[in-house]
């Protein structure tokens, strides 16, 4: 744990010097006009709604863009001659990256909402969102050389994810179950009261479904891209 807690200290400082906390404030200006031009029984509605939004967009573009720095540095080449392990590694990109998410949360609803939130079941969803968001950044960017080839996959993938968002315009469909970011929406919906108890904790136990194969899956993804190339 020691490594993994320098390895995360040593990410932070990084994201901080690289930018990432400055481009996560810059995102999330867009939904904090929305919600700050309307009243605030339209804002309780379409909340969520901006909250998955960011947290999909943060997640998913800087796990890529945390990929391809290191990638371009060769520093991700190093830990197959260090005592990190892969999952030490990604594990720190997933914390680091959810504190980044956490923090557009707490930035967009406090200064709508204020304080009177579930923060408990706030917080559920915001992890499980920026974990999941993240972990597909991860898959979808380690087979590409390039940032902007990432965009190719990007872009379908990132249409789909968010189809379970046309809740908002009144169109539901059962199928939603079968796309990861359903559940994440759910819990987004649950932790301000708009969807029951039960569905909350049904949708984070699908959503930590599909954490764990995630993680399983980039742990093959860097073995198969980023190991099995370095060697190759």
């Amino acid at each position: 744990m020691i490594g993994l807690t320098r390895l995360l200290w040593w990410d932070l400082v990084l994201q901080i010097r690289q930018g990432f906390w400055f481009a996560a404030l810059f995102a999330l200006l867009p939904g904090l006009g929305i919600l700050l031009s309307i009243s605030q029984t339209q804002a309780d509605f379409i909340l969520p709604a901006i909250l998955f939004f960011d947290v999909s967009i943060a997640g998913t573009l800087f796990m890529a863009g945390v990929f391809f720095f290191e990638k371009r540095e060769r520093s991700i080449y190093g830990l197959a001659v260090t005592p990190i392990q892969t999952w030490q590694w990604l594990a720190s990109k997933l914390i680091s990256l959810t504190l980044i998410c956490m923090a557009m949360t707490l930035v967009l609803v406090v200064l709508k909402k204020g304080y009177a939130v579930s923060w408990g079941l706030l917080l559920i969803a915001t992890v499980c969102g920026g974990v999941l968001f993240s972990l597909f950044g991860f898959i979808l960017a380690v087979p590409f050389e390039k940032f902007l080839n990432f965009f190719t996959a990007f872009a379908p993938f990132f249409l789909v994810m968010e189809l379970p968002g046309l809740i908002f315009f009144g169109i539901e469909h059962p199928l939603y179950w079968a796309i990861p970011t359903h559940s994440t929406l759910l819990l987004m919906r649950g932790a301000f009261g708009a969807v029951s108890m039960t569905t909350f904790w049904i949708a984070l136990g699908v959503q930590l479904v599909w954490i764990a194969a995630c993680f399983v899956g980039c742990l093959w993804a860097f073995h198969r891209y980023v190991v099995d190339r370095r060697e190759g």
